[in-house]
Order: C-alpha cells, then sequence, then structure tokens
C-alpha cells in the first residue's frame, strides 16, 4: 500500500513542477496569439534609397548647398510652395515637434524647407521656427522628385548623414 502512496506522491511533484515549468511558456503564448495588442502602423513609407539633389539647391544667399555644410547628421525635408497653406504650417509644425521629441540628439536632426516658387515665406511663419533651413531650386525640375510642386502631392523626407533619401512621410 505504501509504495503506490510514495509513487503517488512523486507523480504529483513531477507534476506541479512540470505545472511551474509550463505556465509561464503557455501564458506567453496566451498573450501573443490570443489576446493580442492593436498595433499602430508606422506612417512613414520606406523608399529605395536615392541621392538627395544638393546640387540643385541654393541656400537663402544664392550659394549652393553642400552636403557637409548642411548637416553632419540625419534632415528632414519638407518641398512646398512659399505661400504655405495650412498643410505646409502643419508640416513644418510636426518637423519641429519631431526635432524637439529627440531631446539631446536634436542637434543631430536638421530641418530644410524646399521651396518651390518664387513666394517669399511670411516673416511670421519664419519666426516661428528658427531653426529652419531654407533652400530654392535651381530649376523646380530638378526636385519634381520631392514633390509640392504645383498639384503634385508633398511629403516630409527623411535624408540620412551620406545624403540619401530613405523615407517619406505623407504630409496629411
Amino acid at each position: 500500500n505504501k509504495p503506490s502512496h510514495g509513487l503517488r506522491r512523486g507523480q504529483r511533484v513531477i507534476l506541479i513542477i512540470a505545472a511551474i515549468c509550463l505556465l509561464p511558456l503557455a501564458a506567453a503564448l496566451m498573450f501573443r496569439y490570443v489576446w493580442t495588442l492593436p498595433t499602430v502602423p508606422s506612417l512613414g513609407e520606406v523608399v529605395t534609397p536615392q541621392a538627395f539633389p544638393y546640387e540643385q539647391l541654393l541656400d537663402t544667399k544664392g550659394k549652393p548647398l553642400v552636403h557637409e555644410a548642411v548637416t553632419d547628421g540625419w534632415m528632414m525635408v519638407y518641398a512646398a510652395p512659399g505661400a504655405c497653406d495650412n498643410a505646409c504650417q502643419q508640416a513644418l509644425y510636426l518637423t519641429r515637434q519631431s526635432r524637439t521629441a529627440q531631446g539631446k540628439g536634436s542637434m543631430r536632426l536638421e530641418r530644410l524647407w524646399v521651396i518651390t516658387d518664387a513666394t517669399e515665406p511670411a516673416a511670421e511663419l519664419l519666426a516661428a521656427h528658427p531653426d529652419l533651413m531654407l533652400a530654392r531650386p535651381l530649376a523646380v525640375e530638378s526636385v519634381i522628385g520631392l514633390g509640392g510642386i504645383k498639384a503634385s502631392p508633398r511629403y516630409i523626407h527623411l535624408v540620412d548623414r551620406r545624403g540619401q533619401i530613405v523615407m517619406r512621410y505623407s504630409d496629411n
């Protein structure tokens, strides 16, 4: 009689140990496949890296932009007419907030507004964005890939340290 009782006790111990070991695995699988949290999709679109057209842009003094002179880090580029409608102002605001959100790393993220027409931006708009660099294209056709020309869609482009456009975000 005693050996069977000892066998039952041993079985119980093994079952308890197995339950303790398998419970975290079962919980992990349950949280992974049964109780999934809603995911937020990335709003950005990864693009095939292409060179940013620095040589096709002039700064506010009329000098060509040079990659090394512009940034040693990443850059957010937005192309839009100088009149800057509400969508443009919102996009510039978002780029400013994105840069500010980097905290200590904000100095490694520059912002560039490529003005796609001859219109001068409003002084109060420029005052609200003191760290915003401005540039104009030599020819509008040379920056058509950036968008913001006439009725073409506008994007906020992310340019890496090597001067390659790697992502773009819709401005809406």
